[in-house]
């Protein structure tokens, strides 16, 4: 069963319950677990962005090359991904020294540091949301990939690429001479 959400009032008043307000180091040193404990988790999720990176270097051109559904999916999937990576370092990785928090008595500086925590937590989540969305598009253009495993079965270029951007890619000198050395190449 979910504990509901305490206030930072309410959290503050705990914590000082339990360690006391003359134990400033100790309060320091719970805050600095979770901290850490925030940031390892963050850690994780650009390592899980990394790696939709490099998969997407080896096979993407093979799955965009699937059909348009393959394609919107993929660059859609990478694109949550890449944005998931930027709200994590942007919102959780940047620095702020728990001892540069304002506050000159225990309790006040002890709101700021746990709203500190909760923003950047609010971050974290954010940036997860976004990640496993574009993790769950870039599965599904593999997906499709794999549910149209023969050439035969996928439309051809031609049915997808609209006719003029088809017919300018033909006529341009570089598609021209690539098929004039292919065709010297069987000769």
């Amino acid at each position: 069963m979910d504990q509901p959400n305490l206030s930072c009032d309410a959290e503050a008043d705990r914590i000082l319950a339990m360690y006391g307000s003359d134990a400033p180091t100790r309060i320091m040193e719970m805050l600095e677990r979770q901290f850490l404990i925030l940031h390892h988790r963050s850690q994780v999720a650009l390592g899980l962005a990394g790696i939709v990176v490099t998969t997407t270097g080896f096979s993407g051109r093979l799955i965009a090359g699937t059909n348009a559904l393959a394609q919107g999916l993929i660059i859609f999937g990478v694109g949550l991904t890449m944005l998931a990576a930027v709200v994590v370092v942007l919102g959780v990785m940047h620095l702020r020294w728990l001892t540069h928090q304002p506050g000159e008595m225990v309790r006040p500086w002890l709101l700021t540091c746990l709203a500190y925590r909760d923003k950047k937590t609010r971050f974290y989540r954010a940036g997860i949301l976004l990640l496993m969305l574009g993790i769950a598009l870039y599965v599904l253009a593999i997906a499709v990939m794999l549910l149209n495993p023969r050439a035969d079965s996928l439309p051809s270029r031609e049915e997808w690429v609209p006719q003029a951007a088809a017919q300018a890619l033909q006529e341009s000198p570089a598609f021209v001479a690539i098929e004039s050395t292919l065709s010297e190449d069987r000769t």
